[in-house]
């Protein structure tokens, strides 16, 4: 009981981090090639991830039918989805790539029913739905929706980081062996990085400014090295359901975010798109104390 609130207490941490996360990368993009940021946020936090784990746990090994596994994630969940979102960042509005990253929680639902047959609960299905239903009314308050923009290409982008975030949690969930969070996490980023780094060729690396490396090291020590750490511990402890709907909580902290740094009004649609949010993470993370059997005796 106990791991399970302290779960749920570091996902809201995580989301807090990952939130202000898109600020930072679009600061990033505007002077560094999108892949090649991904590349330097990666290689810095590898490194840092990798003199930890051997520091702490030099006897920790990786079962030789995992490490395919574990290159899958570092592909999957690295790569490829940074690949996407850094990109869509780039091309696209802010307020379409919230809405499509928020369709991670309907995908899992559906990807978690074929794949490991869990079933899905009322709470937990109408929870996902409140969180996506929030969100749109959160990011379509900010800015206007248009997919047949100019910016399609980065929408596309968009949708496809989310659906590539689910086939990393497909990955992640399951291991022959039993490993810490650290473990997992490292050898993923090292992977990750190996997998960008043919953007040294295409990406043109170039010196950046004091405020993009501020922001490079933000992305590398906070939202991969402690965030990665903090998201394998509670995708063990939650279950990808419970967590992915939590991602929910990101353009809450942008527009807080942008609000304190860039003086932004929040509007009143704002305010109720956010309740609407946490009103859907809540009845998801009600479904894992509802005992509906207990719920019958009392009636």
């Amino acid at each position: 009981m106990k791991e399970k609130r302290l779960a749920h207490i570091l996902a809201i941490l995580l989301m807090v981090m990952w939130g202000i996360s898109y600020l930072s990368i679009k600061v990033v993009v505007n002077e560094v090639e999108p892949t090649l940021c991904a590349f330097y946020r990666f290689l810095i936090a590898s490194i840092i991830l990798y003199v930890l784990l051997k520091v702490k746990y030099p006897k920790e090994k990786v079962l030789k039918e995992d490490k395919l596994k574990m290159a899958l994630g570092g592909l999957l969940g690295v790569a490829v989805y940074f690949f996407f979102e850094n990109y869509s960042v780039a091309f696209t509005s802010a307020a379409n790539v919230s809405i499509l990253i928020s369709s991670i929680p309907v995908f899992t639902l559906i990807s978690q029913r074929i794949v490991f047959k869990e079933k899905l609960t009322l709470f937990k299905f109408i929870g996902a739905l409140l969180s996506v239903i929030g969100i749109v009314i959160v990011v379509a308050s900010k800015d206007k929706v248009n997919f047949f923009s100019s910016g399609t290409l980065g929408d596309l982008m968009a949708l496809g980081a989310a659906l590539t975030w689910v086939l990393y949690n497909i990955v992640t969930s399951k291991f022959k062996g039993n490993y810490k969070s650290i473990t997992i996490t490292a050898y993923q980023a090292i992977w990750g990085t190996i997998f960008l780094s043919p953007s040294l060729i295409w990406g043109k690396p170039a010196m950046p400014s004091p405020l993009a490396i501020a922001n490079i090291l933000y992305l590398a020590v906070f939202c991969s090295f402690i965030a990665y750490v903090i998201y394998i511990y509670c995708l063990k402890a939650l279950g990808a359901t419970v967590i992915t709907t939590y991602i929910n909580l990101q353009p809450i902290v942008s527009l807080i975010a942008a609000a304190l740094i860039l003086k932004e009004h929040i509007t009143i649609w704002q305010i109720i798109g956010s309740i609407i949010i946490i009103s859907g993470v809540f009845l998801v993370n009600l479904d894992e104390k509802f005992d509906r059997e207990k719920f019958k005796e009392s009636i």
